[in-house]
C-alpha cells in the first residue's frame, strides 16, 4: 500500500517511526514519503490517469477500492487505502472525482486526498478506433499525523531493552495537520476497434506537478512528482476467451515500482456474466494473484499479494488483499475494460 515496508513485531514500533521520517523529513539524498499503490491499478482509473475520466461504455460509474497490508503483523491497525470514485462522459469530456484515504498503520499518519478530475478526447477519428484523450485534475491533499514512537524511547535503565512511551522522542513539531494543492495531468490512448483480435493501450501521468511544501516541521520539504507510465494491449482469442496485457512504471525520486501481469477472462456463453483470474509481479516486492467476475451492473475483483521481498522471512510470505467494486450503468453491454 505505501512503497515502505514495516519490519518484524518486535521492531515495527522503530520501522514505524522510520516510516515517519521517511515521510516527512527532507535530506540531502531527497529521500522522502511515497505516495500509495495498489495491486489492483487498473480498477482506479482516476488514481492512474487523468486521461481516463469518463472512459467507458455506460452513462456513470462509481468505484471503490480497498487495500490492506501487513495485516498478519500489525492485526489491529494495518496500512490502509481507500478509495472512492465517480465519473462519467460528456460527448467529448469526461468528469469526475476522488476521495483517497491512507493510513500508515501504527505510525499515527493519515494522508487524505480529494480530487476533482476532468478529460477532454482530442483526437478526430470518423471511424472511432483511435482515440486519444488529456485529462486535468485539481484538488487538496491532507496530512496529519496523531502519535508516532521512536527508538529513542527504548529504555535501558533495568539492563534488556523496553519500550517506555513516556520517555520523550525528542522530536519537535512545527506543525501536526497540513493542508496542500493537488495538480495532476495525463494523456492516454486506446484502440477501441470492434471485433479486433488486439486493441492495445497506453498513456503517461504525473502527480503534484506544483511540488507543494509539505512538513510536520520547519525545513523546506516538497512533495515530489510522481510519474506514471501504463499500457498493454487486449487480446481476444475466441468468443469466450479474452485477454488483458499490461504493465505499470511508477517513479517518485529515488523510488521505482514495476507491475506486469495478465488477466484472462472467462465469458459465460448466452449471459452478461463473465469470470477472470491471472498474475501479476510487482518487482523486488510481491507475487499477485487477481480473482473476480462481473455480475449485471457490477465488477467485483479481488487481489492477494505474496510477499516475495527480503522481508519474506518476517511476514512469511504474507502481503497486501485488496478489494475492488465497480458499478457501470449500462448504455448497453458492460466489458469490463477502460473503453
Amino acid at each position: 500500500m505505501i512503497m515502505g515496508r514495516i519490519m518484524s513485531k518486535p521492531a515495527y514500533k522503530i520501522a514505524l517511526s522510520a516510516l515517519f521520517l521517511w515521510f516527512s523529513v527532507p535530506s540531502v539524498n531527497y529521500v522522502l514519503g511515497q505516495d500509495a499503490h495498489l495491486s489492483q491499478f487498473y480498477s482506479s482509473e482516476l488514481t492512474l490517469n487523468p486521461a481516463l475520466t469518463g472512459q467507458f461504455s455506460g452513462e456513470h460509474r462509481g468505484y471503490l477500492n480497498y487495500r490492506a497490508q501487513w495485516r498478519s503483523l500489525i492485526k489491529r491497525n494495518p496500512f490502509e487505502t481507500t478509495i472512492l470514485a465517480y465519473d462519467r462522459p460528456l460527448k467529448r469530456f469526461g468528469v469526475g472525482a476522488y476521495i483517497m484515504n491512507n493510513r500508515a498503520g501504527n505510525s499515527g499518519i493519515n494522508f487524505f486526498n480529494f480530487v476533482l478530475s476532468g478529460s477532454y478526447e482530442v483526437s478526430i477519428d470518423p471511424q472511432r478506433v483511435h482515440h486519444l484523450t488529456t485529462g486535468l485534475q485539481l484538488g487538496l491533499i491532507n496530512k496529519s499525523y496523531t502519535e508516532t514512537t521512536f527508538d529513542a524511547q527504548y529504555d535501558t535503565t533495568f539492563g534488556a531493552p523496553w519500550f517506555n512511551e513516556s520517555i520523550s522522542s525528542g522530536e519537535i513539531f512545527n506543525q501536526l495537520n497540513f493542508t496542500v494543492p493537488e495538480v495532476n495531468f495525463g494523456i492516454f490512448y486506446y484502440n477501441a476497434k470492434r471485433y479486433a483480435t488486439f486493441n492495445p493501450y497506453g498513456g503517461l501521468s504525473a502527480f503534484h506537478l506544483t511540488n507543494p511544501k509539505e512538513t510536520f516541521y520547519t525545513t523546506d520539504n516538497k512533495l515530489p512528482m510522481r510519474f506514471v507510465a501504463y499500457g498493454g494491449t487486449k487480446i481476444k482469442i475466441d468468443e469466450i476467451y479474452s485477454v488483458d496485457a499490461n504493465l505499470l512504471i511508477m517513479r517518485q525520486t529515488n523510488a521505482n515500482e514495476f507491475q506486469i501481469g495478465a488477466i484472462v477472462t472467462y465469458d459465460i456463453e448466452g449471459s452478461d456474466y463473465n469470470f477472470f483470474a491471472g498474475p501479476y509481479y510487482r518487482n523486488k516486492d510481491a507475487f499477485i494473484f487477481h480473482l473476480g467476475g462481473t455480475y449485471n451492473d457490477y465488477v467485483i475483483g479481488l487481489s492477494y499479494d505474496f510477499n516475495t521481498s527480503s522481508l519474506k522471512s518476517v511476514s512469511r510470505g504474507r502481503g497486501g488483499f485488496e478489494l475492488s467494486i465497480t458499478y457501470v450503468k449500462q448504455k448497453a453491454r458492460f466489458l469490463p475494460s477502460i473503453f
